[in-house]
């Protein structure tokens, strides 16, 4: 999502009150040691205030819609890493036994991952035939490669739901791979752009010069602690690096696609579906900002601004979101590079 969305995403206030309510008694008792002498009990309190109560907090209630567990993993991760820097040494008896753990908890989630992609490969001429094929159908990457996984996978339905899940994830990363580190040199299909006319590729740059400078300073501040909490950290931070750069280059290489089928869209690695045309109402011209239950296939700078088309739909239909979440929609909101030729060609199927 772009820096507009995301604002509007997450409780600013409640996020800053959250850790002033956590962070600041206990920097007040392991650092100025306001209550005395602290041990390692108490250490042990502040590290679970720190590396468990207060990522759970963030991810509850920091945000207006419930976001993927891994960001909670990264809370977890980014907690322990403060409670390293707060606790000090008279006071970390149980530090390293509560840090270890923690670290078993992220190798297992990365070894899931591995687990998945080992099943991947075992029927990886399967799930590339079945890609092909449906490629020919469906326009763009996750579109294509999530159904693929679907047929390659198929499990009962009793116990497919989370093993698809995690597929969905795994779908992501590979498409975030993809994108960052190989797309590019590759050609745009045909199809109408919707991001050149905003002030995003601006806010891209912004975002990768940002990230650039927090993986060196927070690597040299958190190896002042811990060497391997450091490498873990960076490697997390050049994951995110890699989504950021992946999201513009799917954004850059995956138009809007119409077709006999109906209207196929891929927004970056954000959210991707496909519409129907005995699905879709009308488009009408739109002064109001995007409501929640819609999607967005318009790009803005810093300053959101309403799109200037809003596509309604007959009744509500499912798409795609990150990491395969699924979401209900009513409407698409669109801001084309060449609204006249899309509009022509929109109109050619509703009509018909």
């Amino acid at each position: 999502m772009n820096h507009s969305n995301l604002d509007q995403q997450i409780y600013w206030k409640r996020i800053f009150f959250l850790f002033l309510l956590i962070l600041v008694p206990n920097y007040l008792v392991m650092q100025m040691g306001i209550t005395g002498p602290v041990d390692d009990r108490i250490g042990a309190a502040t590290a679970l205030d720190v590396g468990i109560i207060l990522p759970l907090l963030l991810y509850f209630f920091g945000f207006k819609k419930r976001i993927s567990w891994t960001v909670l993993a990264a809370f977890i991760l980014f907690g322990v890493v403060l409670s390293n820097w707060l606790i000090p040494a008279n006071a970390d008896g149980y530090l390293s036994y509560f840090t270890n753990s923690v670290l078993v908890l992220e190798a297992a989630i990365l070894s899931l991952e591995l687990f998945l992609l080992t099943i991947i490969v075992k029927r990886l001429p399967l799930l590339i035939k079945r890609y092909k094929a449906t490629k020919t159908n469906r326009y763009h990457f996750l579109s294509s490669f999530s159904v693929a996984i679907e047929q390659t996978f198929a499990l009962n339905q009793n116990n497919s739901r989370k093993i698809h899940i995690g597929f969905h994830i795994l779908a992501t990363d590979l498409a975030a791979i993809y994108y960052s580190l190989f797309s590019f040199r590759q050609k745009r299909i045909e199809g109408f752009t919707f991001h050149k006319g905003g002030e995003y590729l601006g806010v891209f740059f912004m975002l990768v010069h940002a990230m650039v400078i927090e993986i060196i300073a927070v690597h040299l501040m958190v190896a002042q602690y811990s060497h391997l909490a450091a490498w873990i950290v960076t490697a997390l931070d050049i994951y995110l690096l890699l989504l950021i750069i992946a999201d513009y280059q799917a954004i850059r290489l995956s138009p809007i696609v119409l077709d006999e089928t109906g209207f196929h869209f891929q927004k970056g690695i954000r959210e991707y579906g496909i519409i129907t045309w005995g699905e879709i109402e009308g488009m009408y011209k739109n002064t109001e900002l995007p409501k929640d239950d819609a999607v967005e296939l318009a790009f803005h700078g810093l300053e959101k601004e309403p799109p200037p088309y809003i596509i309604r739909l007959k009744e509500p239909v499912q798409i795609r979101r990150f990491l395969g979440k699924k979401k209900v929609v009513t409407a698409i909101y669109v801001k084309m590079d060449d609204h006249e030729s899309f509009s022509e060609q929109f109109n050619r199927y509703t009509d018909s």
